[in-house]
């Protein structure tokens, strides 16, 4: 049976375990709430809830991105698009883990007209050009 909470952690790319972390719950706690055994407080809701958020508006950014980059220089043969290699990396850049910043690509993906492809996030040409900037 889906629950709204195990339907939210699907949507932020959460399983049980990120859920946790993220909620700084147990693990049996967000297995209870995810399986419907025990109902999610609001507060741990609405904390999905405004994550869900996050990942709308940051895709929703890479969309414009995206749009205002092909109107201005025409279609891209692709477009690249980094994702963190693990949760620590997705954690330094604002995301719970590399599900939540997956989720984040998965919309965009969902949304763009031009061929994408994910790569590894310090591997795009925009990463690598700031890595050199700063070395």
């Amino acid at each position: 049976m889906a629950t709204t909470f195990s339907l939210l952690c699907q949507r932020c790319g959460l399983s049980n375990r990120e859920a946790a972390d993220y909620l700084s719950v147990r693990l049996d706690t967000a297995k209870s709430w995810s399986a419907g055994r025990n109902p999610a407080p609001v507060g741990a809701i609405g904390e999905l809830r405004q994550l869900y958020a996050r990942i709308e508006r940051a895709a929703a950014g890479a969309v414009v991105e995206i749009d205002c980059q092909t109107i201005k220089h025409g279609a891209p043969d692709s477009v690249e698009l980094g994702l963190s290699s693990d949760d620590h990396e997705a954690q330094s850049i604002g995301w719970p883990c590399v599900g939540a910043h997956a989720a984040v690509l998965g919309l965009v993906a969902a949304r763009v007209d031009v061929p994408l492809a994910i790569v590894p996030r310090g591997s795009t040409i925009a990463t690598a050009g700031a890595s050199d900037a700063n070395d």
